[in-house]
């Protein structure tokens, strides 16, 4: 017995008896349809390649005298030794990747945020970022000069809000009862009635904030409701009688329409619309309006439900045919809300949280200090809102308060919190997967000690390869898709232990490999080390297809993952290696339950003599293997090899096929916005609520879309967003804008077009029948002439018009510092004119570099990811106004105009594109690797062929169930089915490989290869199918619907390998010729 650490083969070198190597040699050569044996090894590729059968292999640089593997003889001589170097560099590797990544990471956080994730050489992405980083550096070149700092009153700016979003469970609607609208009231009371909502809410400052003194009593803002009508201070029923019948004649309503703004005798009104209506018409709209204004002015919420409910929902219906005095009551009224649907099923309603909590000058400090501030007014209102308001939300939102209605609530103060829940939840359901795939192992392998190596090994792929991703290779774009690479690792990882252990443990019944342990795991690690290269190379491949992408977060995906996948077969063929020699030297023979130590005594008798023995005593008859193993060997095979039987498989994969075929040829991107969370959970019903259920009010807030004179294109010479993911970059400027007056009065001229002209009805957001446009220039107009904004009325009335108004560039660096900091009259909220026009004034504290005017669109607002197919239907749209501002502008202004949008509508429409194009290139490149690969490994065409087959037949029947399912085409879809190639190709590849090295007829062939594999496939397909099926469970759609797509990839791969593939060679019978470099 040996006290060292390391076991260590003291016996002589055994000899092989000659006459049984060459019985076994004409064995192989008189077999039909069997390769010839090969003479030597002469590559590291052929060292593993060489079968087990390969007695008669020659002294190389890889084996030694008796054909075992140099590498693997040190491994068995010194385990131990070499089990702990190992362990040692896994940690070191780990230690290092957290002192270079994640101490170096802001705020703890490796993964690169997402955002700004597209094509960079797409036109949309370009002009994006030409605007972005521009008004970017502009802003903080008057930073840097001391222009950005003001003094912000206590709770003067919008810090959070509170969306409740309420369903009707009856026909009656939300406002059909007075029970409903109570229930409803309820909600906004758990704030309106706390006397501590005054200390957090957004105050309704007066704009002349030169008035204000410690003694004036600001009111909180009232809440965006139709409940402001429903609890009214005043109500007379006869005035709103009044106004319902006049609004019942269709020739009222086209007059109130035609003249639109120009009724309100405080606004501005362009000419050419004056002249469409008569001076009756606009006498009427004007007194029509006073009497709205009556009426409207005491809602305030402040009084009791009023008497007739009835009379104030047919009022907002009536209301909504008026552009003018929509804005009133639109926003809380579902989309099917009309005169001859006075019923509305949802409603919706906003309350306004504000900050900072005491005034505030924010001169002098640094970005990361106001970052700070702004962080801990966040922390403030937040932990206020938990403490004293999140119970009662969700009582109110529980479904079994009311019998009426259903609520829903979002927040953005608190939102964080509820994701982290989530994701916390979720994690835990991850966990039970990772627990299925320890215990699956423990129970395959019979050993604590190889489970928890096992484990150990597929864990810390993770951390090496992202040593290897990052320290090596120098790429710092981490994605928050490389967290898929847990869930990727854990199904391939489990699989390769299996195939390793399998193999170790069918060895024990060949005698010709129990010479000793050296010659044993030479054979074990040849029979496992192609076969898991092929399976390795080819899904390594496979995700190396993302690269053909544009998009850099796939691209980051496909690259780590595929370090990964190099990395978990590196530490199997190392450390799992070392780990079973281990295990075959000190417990093996003794273990109860399977527990031991890595530190155990050794065995006195070596467990590979005894199986020697065991096969001696049995006159050198083939032993018999456990269950499972012999099930596939004898009954999956025999099954394969009847005629009838492939017959009937062949019809129902044809079958399948076909109804997958054409079901895949339904699938259709997306048109609608996706689903973040599952469908039922409250935050989703509210998200989707509010998606599909209301119209465009005024009251809503559009994305706004850019026209911008004076940028060049961004330079993007040296950009690779993989080696340093925050560099989009330069931008430029064109040195030809010239802001002279004729310019200037173009560009006023297209953006009253923009406001007033019908045309445009329908793609730009109005307000009170005026389209919302943001131009800094009628304000600086109005400053230009009157030396400040004081008086409202007339910068918006346009009185400054008739005057001299056009700037004198040489006076805009005199200009500037105050006119940033006015109050503008655009705003209700004491916005300045440098927060209003922040990204429109391309000011950076010396020159005019840029002029933009934005409007805001009418279909998409800036949340969320709406579908391609509506936001390529307004890009268009906004493509030919463009085309429209450069004939008219441009030619006066120099250069010509950008047109974009700040919040990735635009370009995100495109990365949809690039989702499905991906999809579409990766599938059909990775089937290609793999054939490739495999034809290259086996040099059989045909196997090649047919394993490249059922590769396409998995990606085409995954493709098909998404269809089935429900799914359409989004982002999540497309990156899934773009990465099918890379999980589908192990199985099928395991057993071509083991068909190819086989011996015998097709029959025979089929039949070792169940036999030596079908146990090792059958548990990779368990342990991957199992351990997706927590993901189902997930809130978070992406890993609900990545579970689904896990275990519908392994299991048809699973099924087209051992019953497909196999069915196919069974049924053609074509030989696998030696001697050949590609056989067919």
């Amino acid at each position: 017995m040996q006290e060292s650490d390391d076991f260590v083969d003291n016996a002589a070198p055994p000899t092989f008896n000659s006459r049984t190597m060459q019985e076994e040699e004409k064995k192989v050569d008189d077999a039909d349809n069997t390769p010839d044996v090969e003479k030597a090894v002469v590559t590291p590729f052929d060292a593993i390649r060489a079968s087990e059968n390969d007695e008669n292999r020659k002294k190389s640089c890889w084996s030694d005298e008796r054909g075992n593997l140099k590498v693997v003889n040190m491994v068995v001589r010194n385990p131990c030794k070499i089990f702990w170097l190992i362990i040692v560099l896994v940690l070191v590797l780990t230690f290092i990747l957290n002192a270079a990544v994640f101490r170096t990471a802001e705020n703890g956080n490796p993964f690169t945020l997402p955002g700004n994730e597209f094509d960079l050489m797409d036109v949309r992405s370009i002009q994006y970022d030409s605007m972005r980083l521009a008004s970017d550096q502009v802003k903080g070149a008057r930073e840097a000069m001391g222009m950005e700092g003001t003094t912000t009153l206590k709770q003067s700016q919008l810090e959070a809000i509170q969306y409740w979003v309420f369903e009707a469970t009856t026909p009656n609607g939300l406002f059909g009862d007075e029970q409903s609208i109570q229930a409803m009231k309820d909600a906004y009371d758990i704030f309106l009635d706390d006397p501590g909502y005054k200390d957090y809410c957004l105050f309704n400052y007066p704009r002349n904030r030169s008035l204000i003194t410690e003694n004036t009593t600001v009111e909180c803002t009232v809440p965006i409701t139709p409940l402001l009508m429903y609890y009214a201070s005043y109500w007379d029923p006869d005035a709103v009688a009044e106004v319902i019948e006049e609004l019942k004649n269709p020739v009222n309503v086209e007059v109130l329409n035609k003249v639109g703004v120009c009724a309100n005798p405080l606004a501005f009104c362009p000419p050419q619309i004056e002249e469409t209506f008569t001076f009756q018409e606009k006498i009427y709209a004007m007194q029509f309006g006073f009497k709205v204004v009556n009426i409207t002015s005491t809602w305030d919420m402040k009084g009791d439900l009023i008497d007739n409910i009835t009379q104030a929902t047919e009022l907002a219906s009536y209301l909504v045919l008026a552009d003018a005095y929509a804005g009133a009551v639109d926003f809380g009224f579902d989309q099917s809300f009309s005169v001859d649907n006075p019923s509305s099923q949802y409603s919706r309603g906003i309350l306004f949280w504000g900050g900072p909590y005491s005034n505030r000058n924010t001169s002098g400090l640094s970005e990361e200090e106001a970052r700070e501030v702004k962080k801990a007014d966040d922390d403030r209102l937040k932990n206020y809102i938990l403490d004293n308001y999140l119970e009662k939300m969700d009582k109110q939102s529980d479904l079994n308060t009311h019998a009426t209605i259903n609520s829903y609530y979002f927040m953005t103060a608190i939102i964080g919190d509820v994701i982290l829940d989530i994701v916390t939840q979720d994690g835990l359901l991850a966990l039970f997967s990772f627990a299925f795939v320890f215990c699956w192992i423990r129970l395959n392998t019979a050993s604590w000690f190889l489970a928890f190596v096992g484990f150990f090994e597929i864990f810390f792929s993770i951390p090496v390869a992202w040593f290897l991703f990052t320290v090596v290779f120098q790429i710092k774009y981490f994605s928050t898709l490389n967290t898929l690479a847990l869930f990727i690792v854990a199904a391939i990882g489990a699989d390769d232990i299996f195939i390793f252990m399998d193999a170790y443990k069918q060895s024990q019944y060949h005698l010709d490999v129990l010479t000793d342990l050296e010659t044993r795991m030479s054979w074990v690690y040849r029979r496992t080390g192609t076969a898991m290269a092929i399976t390795s190379a080819t899904t390594c491949a496979a995700f190396l297809c993302t690269l053909i992408t544009p998009l850099s977060s796939i691209q980051s995906f496909g690259i780590f993952a595929a370090c990964v996948i190099l990395i978990d077969y590196v530490l199997v063929m190392s450390l799992f290696c070392t780990a079973v020699v281990i295990y075959h030297d000190r417990f093996e023979s003794r273990a109860k339950c399977g527990c031991c130590c890595p530190c155990g005594v050794q065995n006195p008798t070596s467990v590979t003599e005894k199986a020697k023995a065991a096969i001696e005593a049995n006159g050198g008859n083939e032993m018999k293997r456990d269950r499972v193993s012999e099930f596939f060997r004898t009954k999956v095979s025999s099954f394969v090899q009847k005629p009838f039987n492939r017959l009937l498989l062949a019809v129902v994969f044809l079958s399948w096929v076909s109804v997958s075929i054409w079901q895949a040829t339904k699938i259709e991107p997306t048109k609608e916005n996706e689903q973040f969370l599952d469908e039922n959970h409250p935050l989703q019903k509210s998200v989707t609520i509010l998606d599909k259920e209301f119209p465009t009010a005024n009251d809503d807030l559009g994305m706004k879309v850019y026209y911008a004179w004076g940028l060049g294109l961004v330079d993007r010479t040296g950009v690779n967003r993989l080696l340093e993911p925050d560099n989009f970059g330069v931008p430029t400027f064109d040195s030809n804008f010239d802001f002279n007056a004729q310019c200037q009065v173009e560009l006023l001229n297209f953006s009253d077009r923009l406001k007033t002209d019908p045309k445009y009805k329908g793609l730009i957001k109005r307000k009170n029948g005026v389209g919302q446009v943001y131009s800094f220039l009628e304000e600086l107009a109005a400053f230009n002439v009157y030396g400040n904004l004081n008086n409202c009325t007339e910068v918006k009335k346009g009185d400054w018009r008739s005057a001299d108004w056009q700037i004198d560039t040489a006076d805009l660096p005199e200009m500037m510092p105050k006119f940033l900091e006015e109050k503008t009259c655009f705003a209700d909220d004491g916005e300045t004119v440098g927060g209003r026009y922040s990204k429109e004034l391309g000011w950076d504290g010396k020159t005019l570099k840029y002029a933009a005017i934005s409007a805001e669109s009418d279909k998409l607002d800036p949340f969320g990811r709406d579908s391609e197919f509506l936001t390529r239907k307004e890009y268009d749209q906004f493509i030919l106004l463009a085309a429209e501002a450069d004939e008219l502008v441009s030619v006066h202004c120099s250069g010509s105009v950008i047109m974009t949008d700040l919040d990735e509508k635009f370009v995100f429409m495109n990365n949809q594109s690039i989702y499905v194009q991906t999809a579409i290139q990766s599938s059909i490149l990775g089937v290609c690797i793999a054939f490739i690969v495999l034809l290259v490994s086996t040099r059989v065409f045909h196997i090649a062929l047919f394993a490249s087959l059922s590769i396409t037949c998995v990606l085409i029947s995954v493709v098909g169930t998404m269809v089935m399912l429900g799914w359409y085409l989004g982002s999540i879809e497309s990156i899934l089915i773009g990465i099918i190639a890379g999980f589908s190709v192990d199985y099928v590849v395991h057993l071509a490989h083991a068909y190819e090295i086989a011996s015998g007829d097709t029959y025979e062939r089929i039949t070792e290869a169940f036999g030596d594999l079908g146990i090792s496939v059958f548990n990779g397909m368990i342990t991957s199918v199992v351990a997706s099926i927590p993901l189902f469970f997930c809130q978070l759609q992406f890993f609900a619907k990545f579970g689904t797509f896990l275990c519908l990839t392994i299991a048809f791969s699973w099924i087209f390998a051992n019953f497909g593939f196999m069915s196919l060679l069974a049924q053609l019978k074509i030989p696998v010729k030696s001697g050949k470099v590609c056989s067919l």
